[in-house]
């Protein structure tokens, strides 16, 4: 029996920059809950940018993984936190101003809806090109913040092969971080060790819920963690290979609003009995 449903958020539950959620996803949400299912976010994103999306519907907000893993909420309430460690970034920030077209992102753990990034060895072009799709007020320094940092990304407008090379290298000089990657040309930085799946044994603690009780939707490689540790793993049709090999069950894209169908199913068949007719068909992990 499903009890909770964790979701990554863009390009799986909305499109990038397609916001707010629209009302099919926050009716299918409502459907689920009043079914008796909890739904939670698992995503990279932290509070203030989920308000914007979700256009100020907070319920989606009150339990999850947040900021791939470095928050976690039960209940509206901030369970663990950690930040990233800031001596490392200085290190990042002095080995990115000789990069052209590659920079770092440092967002500040107190912050506000117009998401605002400090962009280490950034020029105003390589700042401009992401701003539209991240959706952060970038302001460029070379000096790291002594503030506490909640997230930190790297950019690269070059090829992958070529951002790979210089991942490889951050890797090296910062072992305290891990650099998952996302999406194209973006790439996030996280304590190492931490991420989705690891913090959801501590989510599911805290709730009382065994993992053969959770379902997870994702879509990229970031959700690889939490779609590889538990039985029900979903694949929306847009998804990375990586991500499609790793899920259990695959349902339609996200532009097509897949996920709100899913839950709407999840919820019918929590009244019914029956199996949701998106777990009837080919697995790919038959015996998982």
């Amino acid at each position: 029996m499903i009890k909770l449903v964790l979701c990554d958020v863009d390009n799986t539950l909305v499109p990038y920059n397609e916001h707010p959620v629209c009302p099919q996803t926050l009716e299918a949400i409502d459907d689920l809950t009043r079914a008796g299912i909890r739904f939670g976010l698992a995503t990279g994103r932290d509070v203030c940018e989920l308000e914007r999306i979700f256009g100020g519907a907070d319920a989606p907000l009150q339990t999850g993984i947040l900021s791939n893993g470095k928050k976690l909420y039960v209940d509206g309430e901030l369970k663990r936190l950690t930040l990233i460690e800031r001596d490392g970034m200085v290190r990042l920030a002095s080995e990115v101003r000789d990069i052209p077209g590659t920079f770092v992102c440092v967002y500040p753990l107190h912050t506000d809806v117009r998401n605002p990034v400090w962009c280490l060895g950034a020029e105003n072009e390589d700042v401009e090109r992401f701003v539209k799709q991240f959706e952060f007020a970038g302001t460029l320094t070379d000096e790291v913040p002594d503030v506490p940092i909640i997230g930190a990304t790297v950019a690269c407008s070059a090829s992958q092969e070529h951002f790979d090379q210089i991942l490889d290298r951050f890797a090296q000089i910062t072992p305290q971080f891990d650099f998952v990657q996302p999406t194209s040309h973006w790439c996030d930085i996280l304590p190492r060790g931490l991420n989705k799946g690891t913090a959801l044994d501590e989510l599911l603690g805290l709730l009382d819920i065994d993992r053969d009780e959770v379902m997870v939707f994702g879509d990229a490689d970031n959700d690889l963690s939490l779609l590889r540790g538990v039985r029900h793993s979903v694949a929306v049709a847009n998804a990375t290979p990586a991500v499609r090999e790793a899920a259990r069950w695959h349902i339609g894209a996200c532009e097509d609003h897949a996920v709100a169908a899913a839950l709407h199913e999840l919820a019918h068949a929590a009244h019914t009995g029956q199996t949701p007719g998106f777990m009837r068909g080919w697995t790919r992990r038959e015996g998982a």
